[in-house]
């Protein structure tokens, strides 16, 4: 088994429930840094619960998750906040604060974590607008008045706001049609080169 270092995701032995349907029994999963893995799996079979699960937000019914060596349920508050803020979070509807523009939802995980003036703040949702193509003046749109696609790129301009070192995406291209499906695939792909 390799050292736990290299890896940002450790499953050991998991057991996933929902109600009583077990989800995932004796499940094991490792991902390193800088790797990409891809659950594949028909609808229903668990992706999204296994992603709750990675993420802290359900607690499991048996084995181990770490993630940046921090177990969410046991570590303190403050290791725990900090791996969190080394994360992004792509949801699968995109999950944006309808009363917020799209400036706004891109700054709130930077406000949250403080420490950064309006201008710092302002300078980085402007870069992570352009980065997932979109423009300054797209900030001051609200979700309600997005494409599809517009809703994508802004929730990935979120995720990638604390420029984190774990960037999980819940079924990105869900509801896309095929061609908008491509774009985001690509613009994935290019992000990650651009991050190397």
């Amino acid at each position: 088994m390799s050292d736990s270092h290299e890896h940002v995701v450790e499953v050991r032995g998991l057991l996933n429930k929902v109600g009583r349907t077990v989800l995932h029994r004796d499940l094991e999963l490792s991902v390193r840094a800088d790797e990409v893995m891809t659950l594949v799996g028909g609808s229903g079979s668990g992706k999204t619960q296994l992603l709750r699960v990675i993420l802290g937000l359900k607690i499991p019914a048996g084995g181990a998750v770490r993630v940046f060596g921090v177990d969410w349920h046991a570590d303190s508050p403050a290791r725990v906040r900090e791996a969190r803020q080394r994360m992004g979070m792509l949801f699968q509807n995109g999950a944006l604060y309808s009363a917020l523009s799209v400036y706004d939802n891109i700054a709130f995980p930077l406000r949250e974590r403080g420490g950064l003036t309006e201008d710092d703040i302002r300078a980085i949702v402007n870069v992570k607008l352009a980065q997932v193509e979109l423009e300054p003046r797209h900030g001051r749109l609200l979700p309600a008045n997005l494409s599809g696609g517009m809703v994508k790129r802004v929730s990935l301009a979120r995720a990638l706001a604390l420029s984190p070192d774990l960037l999980i995406l819940d079924e990105p291209t869900a509801g896309l049609d095929p061609d908008r499906s491509e774009r985001f695939v690509q613009l994935i792909k290019r992000l990650r080169e651009d991050h190397r």
